[in-house]
């Protein structure tokens, strides 16, 4: 099994803890992210023995993440505006692809990594493209534009919510009026 192929591990809420530390301080060394995430360097190491295992380890989630989230969506027989609803209210792991997976050097140049990321962008940008047929999302703006305005938004939405500057509930509502409605009153 690669690096990036789906991981099961009991690690999982330890890398829960550990992605926003790492979102926040990309410096952050082992010993800060397990105080910040609330657990001991021991455990960190016993789980992951070196920062960039950590590190390709919080990629291989952030990615799985992804794909589940996608994977229901593209399943969903539901009218595409509540597909989208549930897309959205799942905007975290696409916030932490652009955060951590598309800037982190531990994981920048994986092939693997790079080839799953693509992917999922790639899928993202059917899902708009779907949305883009039924009426739901600007056809006048490429989905590319829209799937990575997605992105971007979820990104902007969780550092927000870290940082204490809006809620997490909250957060998905205006992920969504932005992207239906744009930010002209």
């Amino acid at each position: 099994m690669g690096v990036f192929s789906a991981m099961r591990t009991d690690a999982t809420e330890v890398l829960d803890s550990a992605i926003p530390v790492l979102a926040k301080d990309r410096g952050a060394s082992m010993q800060t992210i397990a105080a910040r995430a609330g657990i001991s360097r021991a455990t960190l190491v016993r789980l992951f023995p070196t920062r960039q295992h950590l590190v390709r380890a919080m990629a291989v989630k952030i990615l799985d993440d992804c794909d589940r989230t996608l994977s229901r969506a593209e399943t969903d027989t539901a009218p595409i505006e509540q597909v989208l609803a549930g897309l959205v209210s799942d905007y975290v792991p696409f916030a932490q692809l652009w955060n951590l997976v598309y800037v982190e050097p531990d994981v920048l140049g994986v092939p693997e990594a790079s080839d799953r990321a693509e992917g999922v962008f790639t899928r993202t940008v059917s899902f708009v493209e779907r949305g883009q047929e039924a009426g739901m999302l600007r056809k006048d703006m490429p989905a590319t534009w829209l799937a990575s305005t997605f992105c971007g938004l979820a990104e902007t939405a969780w550092e927000l919510t870290l940082e204490g500057h809006m809620g997490a509930r909250q957060a998905p509502d205006f992920i969504t009026a932005i992207l239906l409605r744009g930010a002209i009153a």
